[in-house]
């Protein structure tokens, strides 16, 4: 059974716990974490905590799981693909822009979670010279940037000393044709 469809332990959503205190909100991470579930909602918020190993879950297939789905359907277990999922498809839809803000202390996997949504947005966008150019130079950004900007630090072997601003621009049909990374 794929990582993404096995049931998990704990409360998925936060706001469904039935008692809401610090102890229960750490104790149902801690549950969540031992049972390698990293992602937990609190309503659209999505919640990650670094596992500091790889997990077998952000492969394509994952991708394609939690493409096209809603945030809240049955059994869609938490993901940073299921909140860029629904980022990506309201500003299809809606046609409104949309921001991802990544928030937290060093280690915490900011840099991943950031590199996670550009790789789902390259995989489930179109394709085509310009759009694959783009996605290319996209991709390829982050590692130049942790080349001059990362230090070993007491949590983290490669933690980023800047903080970083990504914006992605995109077409009529939701296609990456540009974008900026500021510091």
């Amino acid at each position: 059974m794929a990582h993404t469809q096995r049931k998990q332990k704990g409360r998925a959503d936060f706001i469904m716990m039935d008692e809401v205190s610090e102890k229960a909100f750490m104790d149902n991470l801690k549950v969540r974490f031992e049972d390698e579930c990293v992602y937990s909602w609190i309503g659209d918020v999505c919640v990650s905590v670094n596992p500091y190993k790889m997990l077998p879950i952000y492969g394509k297939d994952q991708m394609a799981y939690y493409k096209g789905k809603y945030f809240f359907e049955p059994n869609l277990h938490p993901h940073v693909f299921a909140l860029t999922d629904n980022a990506y498809r309201s500003m299809l839809f809606k046609q409104a822009d949309q921001c991802v803000i990544i928030s937290g202390e060093s280690g915490a996997g900011k840099t991943e979670a950031s590199k996670r949504i550009m790789e789902y947005i390259a995989e489930v966008s179109g394709s085509g010279t310009k759009v694959d150019t783009t996605k290319r130079q996209l991709l390829g950004s982050n590692p130049v940037l942790e080349a001059f900007g990362n230090a070993k630090t007491n949590r983290n072997d490669n933690s980023s000393r800047f903080g970083k601003y990504m914006d992605i621009q995109f077409d009529y049909k939701g296609d990456p044709v540009g974008g900026n990374i500021s510091n």
